[in-house]
Parts: C-alpha cells; structure tokens; sequence
C-alpha cells in the first residue's frame, strides 16, 4: 500500500468532525498517519479529533495565532511539514468519505500529481441542503463546469513540494492546479469517486461561499467577462459581488 497522510483542518467543527475522522480510520488503504490542524478552536474539536484518533498514528497540531493571511493555507502547510509518506490527502472536517476514497484517489498517482473527488451536498440536513444538491446536478448539461475542490483531494508530495507547497492565497486549490501544470503535471477531477459534504447549509452561508468564489476568481485573474457569464449560467449573482469587491 502507498504510505499517505491525511491531513483535515478545523476550526470549532464539534458538530462535524467526529463523523469524518470516524470515515477515515475506516478506510480500505489505512494512511500512515492523521493530522488534524486545530485552528483556534473554543468548543469540542480537539477533545473529539483526540478520541477519535486515539488507536491509530495521529498528529493534532494546536494553532493559536495566524501569521498568514489566509488561514486554511496556513493550516494545509502546516500540515504538509509534518506529513509522511508519498501522498497528501486532504480532507474537510466537514466531510465524509466512502470506504474506498483513498484506495480510488491514490490509484491515479501513478500518473498525475494530483486527483479530487467530487464533493456532494448532504440533502438530508434541511431544505436548503436539498436545493443545493438538485442545483449541483445541474453541473452535468451546463458549458461552465465544475472544478476541482480542495477538501477532497490527493496530492503526490513529491511534485506538491516541488513546487513550493501552499500559498499564501484564498483559492490555495486553483493556485496549487496552476502551478503543478506550470511544471509539467497533470491534475484530474475523478467524477468516479464523491464524497459527502455533510455542512447544513443556510441563506446567509450561501452567499458567503458566493462572495468568497468570486474573491477566489479576482485573486487568480479570471476575467470579469467570464465571471459575469458563470454568475448567469450557475445562478450564482453574489459571486459577481464578490469579484467586485475583491
């Protein structure tokens, strides 16, 4: 088996994090070790990640202070200075992954330097859950398709530091994509594997994550044409108010 770490970063995710560690120490290929960033957490998270993790090779590192601007490549580089093993595998603490998730990922290394899984919003945590994921399959027929997510990923590390690990940027998996391709690597979207993004979704969460995409967008200059035309394609409005204010 190839040795991995897995590394999930969290901050005061007591409602979520239980569930996903409980998926990763259940998988197929058992990575070498667990590392969870605990980032300024005030409730659970670091009791619960501690139980969790107690039988198997794990790592929690304590954050108490950000010296980067953007706190979750902070927290991913942290992580990957303490990772072992040929691949990183990251995880959102607010996900579940199937019994097979790092089985599947890590097949594709072979030949690229980095493989996501689809991420799936849980349509069992509420109304808007349920929209959500109706709009998700929507992906499917329209021209403007998704990309790779970063909380569902394996990364070879070998390439991963290469090319100088993670930025000091927002959009760390767009950022990271870039420069892997710069370098002569491939990375790939596996629509073969998903995972669960178990997060209950609200209206004011929604258009967070909108005004956060369309930051994303400004950072890694996407046009503001091309912006405009995902905004309309996805009904996504709050995205060109994100690229706008960015």
């Amino acid at each position: 088996m190839i040795p991995v770490t897995v590394l999930v970063c969290a901050h005061n995710e007591e409602a979520y994090i239980g569930d996903c560690l409980d998926s990763v120490t259940a998988q197929t290929q058992i990575p070498a070790l667990v590392i969870v960033v605990a980032d300024r957490c005030t409730d659970r998270t670091e009791e619960i990640a501690r139980q969790k993790l107690s039988s198997v090779p794990s790592l929690i590192l304590e954050k108490d202070r950000s010296s980067w601007q953007n706190n979750i490549s902070e927290n991913l580089q942290m992580g990957l200075e303490k990772a072992k093993g040929v691949a990183l595998v990251v995880v959102d603490a607010d996900m579940v992954i199937p019994q097979r998730f790092l089985e599947a990922l890590l097949s594709g290394l072979d030949s690229l330097a980095a493989v996501s899984a689809l991420v799936r919003t849980d349509p069992s945590r509420g109304l808007l859950n349920r929209l959500v994921a109706a709009w998700e399959l929507t992906y499917r027929f329209t021209p403007l398709g998704e990309q790779p997510r970063g909380g569902a990923r394996a990364i070879a590390t070998k390439p991963l530091r290469l090319v100088g690990g993670f930025r000091d940027v927002y959009a760390w998996e767009s950022d990271l994509d870039t420069r892997l391709r710069k370098a002569g690597f491939k990375v790939k979207l596996d629509r073969n594997v998903s995972v669960l993004h178990r997060r209950k979704m609200t209206v004011a969460r929604s258009v967070a994550y909108q005004i956060q995409a369309g930051r994303a967008r400004k950072e890694l200059h996407v046009s503001l044409l091309r912006t405009l035309l995902h905004s309309i394609v996805r009904l996504r409005p709050f995205v060109v108010v994100g690229y706008l204010s960015g």
